[in-house]
């Protein structure tokens, strides 16, 4: 099952900020993949969660790599990358609060 995010996801890194939205893979309740429908400042961002149920809970496994059009110094594309790993846990935070 796939779908669009749904409102545009905004990170602001002082010399980067970019407005994007994102379309989702679900993969039944154990695996989500997403990539760009669009976007200002990235050349690509491929991410997914893995959940694995275990013994003492469920294991989230997050994978992203994300490509910036511009060229830029090593320290600010370290902050403009963490800055959109950021925004996506805090989108999966949001989703699990709200399934309960």
């Amino acid at each position: 099952m796939g779908g669009r995010a749904g409102s545009p996801l905004t990170v602001d890194a002082g010399v980067f900020r970019d407005k994007y939205e994102l379309e989702y893979e679900w993969k039944d309740d154990v695996r989500v993949d997403w990539a760009p429908v669009h976007g200002q400042m990235q050349k690509s961002q491929q991410g997914s969660y893995s959940l694995e149920p275990g013994v003492a809970g469920t294991t989230v496994t997050y994978r992203l790599a994300v490509e910036l059009t511009m060229p830029m110094l090593g320290m600010l594309k370290r902050k403009a990358e963490r800055l959109i790993m950021d925004t996506a846990l805090k989108e999966l935070k949001k989703r699990v609060e709200s399934l309960g």
